[in-house]
């Protein structure tokens, strides 16, 4: 198989014609047989005929007794037919023999109606008389009878190919007579995370370190779609190392992930490692928000793959882990499901309602984390909190992709949106988790006006619904209750917690024993309630969305605080990424903040 190389002076290619150029270069899986009872899961392979009726034969639909037609033709309750009771019927104990005339046999539900029958009559409009029985009505021919093949004609196609097998499909098939099913074999898809910077969870972490999180959300995501992942390691960027990994997973799975290296740094080492492992590009960039540099290419045939010999398809996946999940769902998912023999390779797509305003810089197709539910016109989706690339809150709650065109900047609440469903919607309300509220960081320069923007921010969030809480930390405050206080008499006598109550309202106070600074913001976060939206001032250096403030002739000597950066405010824009607002523009401020935090 040929792949052409996908650089042009058109630049990156547009998603759906990455999309595909992978269906193009990828194919359905082998075939296998496996029993009954291990399907569950697996995609069906084959269509499944019928050989048999089902049920293959007339049952009766309720309790009573079985009678000929015509035998009960004139029954009234006047005058009415007296039968003779020759025997019954009940689940896998058909009667002895047919019926004659004048005679009926006593059945149960589901039970096999005798030859010569041709109606049942419920045991409640009956009268018993010794062996024989007294009918007052007639009864229509066919009336409660399940008639054979009632479910499915024998030589009718009962499933098609390409179906997710589950629990109903299972009882269909084991109601055929099927003990074996044939599914498509579950690709295996190797994991590469690269990076000196990766360490495992429980590692320590020291500076300029992070925790490896790629490798078990996307080891997760493989299986959920029904492909069996293995992850081969984090390769530190080293050449030999990088190189002994790439052709690992080339020669013993059928696909190949790598996470990372993909920007043009000199560290940045993956695409030269898949190159001198044989991978041919079919294109090197995506037009896309977040997942931009994104490749896809197809490796050479190893002997040793569990598949039959053919190009293996080999994805690069941006290492922060926002950019990479949305690269994984748009590119790999539809690669994954083809492979698997899905009818339907892609996520499925529906034109939501948008519960918020959006604003985005237009130019590059846009993919935000969003939470779907169902309201009463159809699907609603709502953007989840920070859609920065390395944000990995959003994804993790995100049950849409929502889809905005290359030139699209701003979408009122209530239009239609494309989106990706990942999961299933809600059918109520999205709600955060029980355990935060949702937390946006006002930092900048003594004197930018942090504590202004807070305070014109608090009443235009209250008006649009928000529940609004503040912290402000105070790093060479010492004490918080004056000394000789009851309070501070309480305090030092080791209270937990003090309350202060009166006519203006409560004050509840805590010690800091662990961080001579005051206490960690988690600690205090979690006396905000859920759901509420807290702006906090000072903590700059925590990984909270921010919002920088900026004015003209003030100026820090103190390094930039750390992102993400949700958006800026400030007289002289910066950060020409994010979204800026003058002092003029709060209410849109306002406006934004809550559609990407999703707070109604």
């Amino acid at each position: 198989m040929r792949v052409e190389p996908s650089r042009t002076a058109a630049g990156p290619l547009e998603p759906p014609q990455a999309v595909e150029r992978i269906l193009a270069a990828v194919r359905r899986g082998p075939v296998e047989e496996v029993p009954l009872a291990e399907a569950a899961g697996r995609v069906l392979a084959a269509p499944v005929v019928a050989a048999e009726d089902l049920w293959p034969f007339p049952r009766a639909a309720m309790d009573g007794i079985a009678v000929r037609v015509a035998d009960v033709a004139g029954a009234s309750p006047e005058r009415p037919v007296r039968l003779r009771l020759v025997g019954a019927a009940y689940a896998g104990q058909p009667a002895d023999r047919p019926l004659a005339a004048g005679e009926a046999a006593r059945v149960a539900t589901g039970a096999p109606v005798p030859a010569g029958a041709d109606a049942v009559i419920p045991q409640e409009g009956l009268q018993w008389d010794g062996a024989a029985v007294l009918v007052a009505r007639p009864a229509p021919p066919g009336q409660h009878i399940f008639p054979p093949g009632e479910d499915v004609r024998a030589g009718e196609q009962v499933l098609a190919p390409g179906i997710v097998l589950h629990g109903g499909h299972l009882g269909l098939l084991a109601s055929v007579g099927w003990s074996r099913v044939p599914v498509v074999r579950r690709p295996v898809v190797a994991i590469v995370t690269c990076g000196d910077e990766l360490v495992a969870p429980d590692e320590p972490l020291r500076p300029g370190l992070v925790r490896d999180s790629n490798s078990y959300a996307l080891a997760a995501e493989v299986r959920a779609l029904g492909a069996l992942p293995t992850v081969l390691g984090r390769a530190r960027d080293d050449e030999a190392e990088l190189d002994a990994l790439v052709r690992r997973g080339l020669g013993t799975a059928d696909v190949l992930i790598t996470c990372g290296g993909l920007s043009v740094g000199e560290r940045d080492l993956i695409r030269p490692a898949l190159r001198r492992a044989g991978v041919v590009f079919a294109f090197e960039g995506v037009a896309m928000k977040p997942g931009a540099p994104a490749a896809f290419g197809t490796g050479p045939a190893a002997s040793a793959a569990p598949s039959p010999e053919g190009p293996r398809p080999v994805f690069a996946l941006p290492g922060t882990p926002s950019a990479c999940r949305v690269a994984f769902e748009v590119l790999v998912t539809p690669a994954l499901g083809l492979m698997l023999g899905r009818a339907d390779p892609l996520r499925p797509q529906v034109t939501a309602r948008l519960e918020a305003p959006l604003r985005v810089r237009p130019g590059r197709h846009r993919y935000l984390w969003a939470a779907a539910r169902l309201g009463p016109d159809g699907v609603v989706v709502a953007p989840l909190y920070v859609q920065s690339t390395a944000a990995l809150r959003s994804s993790a709650d995100a049950t849409a992709l929502i889809v905005l065109e290359p030139g699209i900047g701003e979408v009122p609440a209530g239009a239609p949106v494309p989106a990706l469903l990942l999961g299933l919607p809600r059918t109520d309300p999205p709600a955060r988790s029980a355990r935060w509220p949702v937390a946006v960081g006002i930092v900048g320069a003594r004197g930018a006006g942090k504590t202004a923007l807070m305070e014109r921010l608090v009443p235009l969030l209250a008006a649009r619904g928000a529940r609004v809480a503040v912290v402000k930390h105070h790093a060479h405050l010492a004490a918080l209750d004056d000394a000789g206080t009851d309070t501070a008499r309480a305090m030092a006598a080791g209270a937990a917690r003090t309350i202060l109550a009166g006519p203006a309202g409560i004050i509840t106070r805590e010690p800091a024993t662990s961080h001579p600074a005051g206490p960690a913001l988690d600690d205090v976060l979690r006396r905000a309630a859920p759901g509420e939206l807290v702006l906090v001032e000072g903590y700059s250096d925590a990984a909270l969305p921010k919002i920088l403030v900026r004015r003209a002739g003030v100026s820090s000597d103190r390094p930039e605080p750390p992102g993400p950066f949700l958006a800026g405010v400030g007289d002289a824009p910066s950060m020409a990424a994010i979204p800026w607002f003058s002092w003029d523009d709060l209410d849109r401020l306002a406006a934004y903040l809550l559609s990407h935090l999703m707070l109604r």
